[in-house]
């Protein structure tokens, strides 16, 4: 119990790390995208609006149901799924919208990972994003991490844009509670090594 302890000081440690790493990049001029940028880079995307949004449910910051907008650019010979936003009723875009040029900020992130408690995804409803099936639908090389919006490229459409992701950080917790533990384990076992 002692080593878990020891552990999650170690785990908060490299959490504070990663929160000053995400922290810096929101203030951080945009690079160009390539096909190399990093997990929580960020970026300038140039490219084209390449499909319909894809929208998958997310309740909003009251708890209202809606979706997260999910519009997929290509740019340098691949599609990039850009997070442009919250909205809370579907829409499309217009056939004039398709194929158009867009430049945008955004902050590089993972997918968010499906849980066992996420249903499957079906023809009508989207609860994540499933990054093979969306490969196979693009027949092209899909870039592996979500683009958050960090621009009002998207404003005309009224949607929300995403709030920066905050990490939680509960490492000194786990620890205090190990060792807390600890101590008490050992604070029975010698009250019964006298009593023997």
């Amino acid at each position: 119990m002692f080593s878990l302890g020891t552990w999650q000081l170690q785990r908060l440690q490299w959490k504070k790390e990663l929160i000053f790493q995400i922290s810096k990049s929101y203030d951080k001029a945009a690079q160009k995208f390539e096909v190399n940028s990093k997990l929580y880079s960020k970026v300038k995307i140039e490219g084209k609006i390449v499909a319909q949004p894809i929208l998958v449910h997310n309740l909003g910051n009251k708890g209202q149901y809606g979706y997260d907008v999910y519009i997929p650019i290509e740019t340098n010979e691949i599609i990039i799924l850009t997070r442009a936003g919250w909205i809370e009723k579907k829409f499309k875009f217009s056939l004039s919208n398709l194929n158009i040029n867009i430049s945008l900020d955004a902050i590089l992130l993972n997918p968010k990972r499906k849980n066992i408690f996420t249903p499957d995804n079906s023809d009508d409803l989207i609860f994540f994003i499933d990054m093979k099936t969306l490969q196979l639908n693009f027949q092209k090389k899909l870039f592996p991490l979500i683009a958050e919006n960090r621009s009002n490229s998207f404003e005309k459409y009224d949607l929300k844009k995403p709030d920066k992701i905050k990490l939680p950080n509960n490492h000194l917790q786990y620890a205090l509670t190990w060792y807390s533990l600890c101590f008490v384990i050992i604070i029975a076992f010698l009250i019964y090594k006298r009593k023997i």
